[in-house]
């Protein structure tokens, strides 16, 4: 196969169809929630492994700004299961299933308040880590045989 004139030759330069079709990928992903089968199908990719890496890729190329997006479309998804629980929930003709609704509830909640870092404990926080991996000979004093 010879070189043509445009061919990307392993540059840092990126091929405009597969950035769209990159982009289209993590839309289909995080907005309407799609199987990587049906996205590598809609957007052309030969695999839903292709299609996987592909949304990988493009996550960690944009990672604090899709991250957000990513985290908002989350939390609009469960307001909107919420609201969807709510009602059933309120409906007199399911009143057999209201501890079923509250359970939802209750777990919809929940995944919202560790999405938002709101459950987080004290000693779950990141906190800072040093890690020594050698002393100069003497620094921390006489070292003392142990005796048994």
């Amino acid at each position: 196969m010879s070189k043509g004139k445009y061919e990307n030759t392993g540059g840092n330069t990126r091929d405009v169809n597969a950035a769209i079709r990159a982009s289209l990928a993590v839309k289909l992903r995080a907005q309407q929630r799609l199987g990587y089968d049906e996205i590598a199908r809609q957007c052309g990719f030969a695999s839903r492994g292709a299609a996987h890496n592909a949304v990988q890729r493009e996550l960690a190329r944009n990672l604090s700004t899709n991250i957000e997006e990513l985290r908002r479309e989350e939390l609009a998804t469960l307001e909107y299961l919420e609201q969807t629980v709510l009602k059933r929930m309120r409906d007199e003709q399911y009143a057999k299933s209201q501890l079923f609704a509250i359970d939802r509830l209750l777990q919809i909640s929940e995944r919202r308040s560790k999405l938002m870092g709101m459950d987080a404990q004290k000693d779950e926080r990141p906190a800072n880590l040093v890690v020594v991996r050698e002393v100069p000979h003497g620094l921390l004093g006489p070292v003392e045989a142990k005796t048994e």
